[in-house]
C-alpha cells in the first residue's frame, strides 16, 4: 500500500509529498500509471516502460518547441534514473546512512525500450556520467544541505542524482519555466527542488575542487577514467564499405559529390572530410561527431556504408589475407553481427562460407534480427549456427572445408574508450557502463573470462583441417591476451605432439603504419594497440599450423611476396663469394698479422692439392723440418679448422665440370658462409627468416 510522506525531512528543506513505494517495481509501475498523463504520451504500457510510439514521436522533434524539448528531457531523466539505479555499485559517500535490509546485491541493467538512437545515446550518456561522478554528487547533496545527515536515501535518490549531474554539466544554468502539462510531474517536482538549491550546490562543487586542487570537473575523476574520456572526445567515426553493393572508388566519388574532402592524415580530419584507412583498405574514417550527419546519408541507409569501430575490423582483415578460394571460415562470438557480416563481405569473392557461432548466448529472438541485417547488406554466404561452439565436434562434416577460425570472445573491454558509442554500435551488455566508470578492474570477472577464452582457443585448434586461428580482443590486459594465446598453443601442441602438425604464433599479416610500429616492438609476434585519440585499444594474434612438407620454392615465394627476396637472372642463384675467399677474409680479421702469411700459404696449398694429400703433406713437412736442436713450428689451428677440417662439407667445383657438387645433409654449422644447393633453389643465411615463416596454404 502506498503511503504519503515528506521527502526531505532536514531543517530548512522544502516540503513536498509524493507516493512512496516499498519496492522498486511498485515504484516504476506507479510512475508509469499515475505520473504520466495519457493525453501527452498516449496509451502507456504496464510495467516500467513508457509508450514506445510516444517516445519515437518525441524523439523526432528534439529541437522543436520548448515544451517538446522539456518532455524529451524528462523522458531522458526518467530512464537514466532507472538505468543508474540498476548499475549503481552502492553508495560511495561514507556520510550517507544506508538501509542494509533494502540492499539486494547486483541487479541486472534495466532495458531501455527506445528505438531512436539519438535519444537512447542521451540516456546512456547521462547514466554513465552519473556513475563517473557518483561520489562527487553525493558529497554535493550533503554539503549543500539538500540531504540531511540523518536521512536515508529512498527511491528518489536515482532521479535526483541524474538531474543534478545534468545541472552540473550545464553549469547550473536554469532552463525556462515550463507548464505542468508539458512535463512528467515527479521529474518536474525534483528538478524545481534542486534549482532552489543552485547556489549551495555550486558552492559545494567549488569547495570540492579547491579541496582536491582540480582545475576542472574532469580532474576530479580517477586518472584512467579521465584519460579515457579525453580520448573519446577526439575519436574518429569509422565505417567500412560493403563491397557487395558498392565499390570503394564509387563511395569516394559519392562523398566528394556530397561536399566531403579527402585528407591524407588523421590530424587533418575535421569538418566535412574523410580518410581511407591504411591498415584496412575498405575502412573510411570521418571526423568526431559525424554520426548524426552520416547516419542520415543514403549510403548508410541502403547498407553500402556500415558504421563500426575500427577495433572490430582488424580481425577480419587479418584473416582474409590468409585464405584461398573455397576455404570456409568459422566466427566465434557474433555479438551484434556486424563483425560477422564484415567478414562475410570480404570472403564472398573467394566463394567462402562463414559460419557464425554465439547466437544461443544472445537468445533465439536475436537470430531473426541478425538474419534480417544480413539480407539488408546483401549477404548470401553467411550461416548462423544455433548450437554451442564448445559442444561442436571438430570432425563435423558441415565444417570439412573450414580452414580458418576467427575468435572474438567476451572480454573485459578495457581497451574501449567510448562505452556509450560502443554500446550503440555493438549492442553490448550495459554492465560495461559500470565497469568503465571505475578505475579498478573486477578481478573475479576477469578470471572467469580468461577461463572461457582459453576454452574457446583450445576448441578452435582442435579442428583437424584448420590452418590458422585469429584471436582478437578489445582488451589491453596481458592476462586476457598474450597469456591466453601462449598457454592455449602450448597445451594443444603438447596434446597432439607426434600426431599432427604443431601450431605456432606468427607475426601480424596486416600492413603496419609508422604509428603502429611505434606502439609495437619489431620482434613482437602480436598486434597490440593502446587506447588513444585515434582508436581504442585492441589485441590481435595469429596462430598458424606448421606444415612439415613445405618446399623451398614455397618459402622463397612467401619471402618474395614480403620483399625479402628477389630472383636473379642466373636462375635464382644468389651471388656469393667463394669459400676460400670467405675463409681468407675471416682469418685476416681474427688472426694476428705475423701469422697471416703462413695462413695464406696454407690456403693456396689447399687450392692446388687434394684434401687428403694436403693434410698428409702438412704433417710430413713438419716431421722433415723438425730436429732435436730446433724448436718445432707451431700449428695454425684456426686455419686448419676453417679450411681443412670441414673442407669435405663445403662446396667444391670440379675442374672438369661446371656443375657444383651437392652439399650433403647433416653438415655441422661453421663460422664460414655455407652455400647450400638443391636441385630447385638456393637457400642462404640471409633468407633464414623466410624458413621460420609459416607456409601459406594458398
Amino acid at each position: 500500500m502506498a503511503l504519503v510522506r515528506r521527502r526531505y525531512p532536514g531543517p530548512g528543506m522544502p516540503v513536498a509529498t509524493r507516493h512512496s513505494y516499498s519496492t522498486t517495481s511498485q515504484f516504476r509501475k506507479g510512475v508509469t500509471k499515475s505520473a504520466l498523463k495519457p493525453t501527452l504520451l498516449g496509451t502507456t504500457e504496464t510495467g516500467s516502460s513508457l509508450s514506445e510510439s510516444a517516445i519515437d514521436a518525441l524523439s523526432e522533434n528534439l529541437e522543436a518547441s520548448n515544451s517538446t524539448a522539456t518532455m524529451v528531457l524528462h523522458v531522458v531523466f526518467h530512464y537514466a534514473g532507472l538505468l543508474f539505479g540498476s548499475l549503481m555499485p552502492g553508495f560511495k559517500s561514507e556520510r550517507l546512512l544506508v538501509d542494509k535490509s533494502s540492499e539486494t546485491g547486483d541487479q541486472k541493467p534495466v532495458k531501455v525500450p527506445v528505438r531512436n538512437e539519438t535519444l537512447k545515446k542521451e540516456i546512456y550518456d547521462l547514466a554513465f556520467s552519473t556513475l563517473k561522478y557518483q561520489g562527487l554528487l553525493e558529497e554535493m547533496l550533503l554539503d549543500s544541505g539538500f540531504y540531511s545527515y540523518d536521512m536515508i536515501p529512498d527511491e528518489n535518490h536515482q532521479p535526483i542524482m541524474v538531474i543534478l549531474c545534468h545541472m552540473m554539466r550545464q553549469h547550473f544554468v536554469k532552463r525556462p519555466h515550463m507548464d505542468a502539462p508539458s512535463s512528467i510531474p515527479y521529474i518536474q517536482e525534483l528538478e524545481e527542488s534542486l534549482h532552489r538549491h543552485t547556489v549551495k550546490l555550486n558552492a559545494a562543487l567549488a569547495r570540492n575542487r579547491i579541496k582536491f586542487q582540480a582545475r576542472s570537473i574532469e580532474h576530479l575523476l580517477p586518472e584512467k577514467v579521465r584519460e579515457r574520456e579525453e580520448c573519446s572526445d577526439q575519436l574518429p567515426l569509422y565505417t567500412w564499405v560493403n563491397q557487395l553493393k558498392i565499390s570503394i572508388p564509387e563511395v569516394i566519388d559519392h562523398l566528394r559529390d556530397g561536399g566531403f574532402q579527402r585528407v591524407a592524415t588523421l590530424e587533418n580530419l575535421h569538418g566535412k572530410s574523410f580518410l581511407q584507412d591504411e591498415n584496412c583498405s575498405n575502412v573510411i574514417a570521418f571526423p568526431p561527431g559525424s554520426r548524426g550527419t552520416l547516419g542520415e546519408s543514403i549510403l548508410v541507409k541502403e547498407g553500402k556504408l556500415v558504421i563500426q569501430n575500427k577495433m572490430r575490423c582488424l580481425g577480419p582483415h587479418s584473416l582474409i589475407s590468409l585464405l584461398s578460394d573455397g576455404d570456409d571460415i568459422i566466427h566465434v562470438g557474433v555479438g551484434s553481427g556486424l563483425t560477422t557480416a564484415h567478414l562475410a563481405t570480404l570472403a564472398a569473392p573467394l566463394n567462402s562460407t562463414v559460419f557464425g557461432f554465439g547466437v544461443r548466448a544472445l537468445g533465439y529472438d536475436r537470430l531473426g534480427n541478425l538474419q534480417e541485417k544480413g539480407r539488408h547488406l546483401g549477404i548470401t554466404n553467411l550461416k548462423y549456427i544455433q548450437e554451442d561452439f564448445m559442444e561442436t565436434q571438430p570432425g563435423d562434416v558441415r565444417f570439412k572445408n573450414v580452414k580458418a577460425i576467427l575468435v572474438t570472445p567476451t572480454d573485459s573491454r578495457s581497451g574501449v574508450v567510448n562505452p556509450v558509442e560502443f554500446i550503440i554500435q555493438e549492442g553490448e551488455d550495459l554492465n560495461i557502463l559500470r565497469e568503465m566508470s571505475q578505475e579498478s578492474v573486477n578481478t573475479d570477472k576477469v578470471n572467469n573470462l580468461i577461463a572461457d577464452q582459453m576454452d574457446l582457443m583450445k576448441q578452435a585448434m582442435r579442428f583437424t583441417k584448420v590452418q590458422v586461428v585469429i584471436y582478437a580482443t578489445l582488451s589491453i590486459l596481458e592476462e586476457e591476451n598474450e597469456n591466453v594465446v601462449t598457454k592455449a598453443v602450448e597445451y594443444i601442441n603438447l596434446r597432439t605432439a607426434g600426431t599432427r602438425s604443431q601450431f605456432k604464433i606468427v607475426a601480424p599479416t596486416l600492413p603496419l603504419t609508422p604509428r603502429d610500429l611505434e606502439c609495437n616492438d619489431s620482434s613482437s609476434r602480436y598486434l597490440k594497440i593502446a587506447p588513444s585519440p585515434v582508436m581504442g585499444g585492441c589485441f590481435v594474434a595469429t596462430v598458424s599450423r606448421q606444415d612439415e612438407a613445405m618446399s623451398a620454392s614455397d618459402i622463397l615465394a612467401r619471402a618474395a611476396a614480403k620483399g625479402l627476396y628477389s630472383p636473379t637472372p642466373q636462375g635464382d642463384r644468389l651471388p656469393a663469394e667463394s669459400i676460400d675467399e670467405a675463409v681468407e677474409r675471416k682469418m685476416k680479421r681474427k688472426t694476428p698479422r705475423h701469422k697471416q702469411k703462413s695462413i695464406q700459404k696454407l690456403i693456396r696449398s689447399s687450392k692446388s692439392t687434394p684434401i687428403a694429400e694436403t693434410s698428409h703433406s702438412h704433417h710430413s713437412n713438419n716431421r722433415k723440418h723438425t730436429s732435436p736442436t730446433r724448436k718445432p713450428v707451431k700449428k695454425t689451428k684456426p686455419a686448419r679448422a676453417a679450411s681443412t677440417m670441414f673442407a669435405h662439407h663445403l662446396e667444391r667445383r670440379d675442374q672438369h665440370s661446371s656443375e657444383p657438387k651437392l652439399q650433403p645433409y647433416g653438415v655441422p654449422l661453421t663460422n664460414v658462409t655455407i652455400l647450400r644447393q638443391t636441385s630447385k633453389v638456393v637457400v642462404t643465411q640471409p633468407h633464414k627468416e623466410a624458413l621460420d615463416h609459416p607456409k601459406p596454404f594458398i
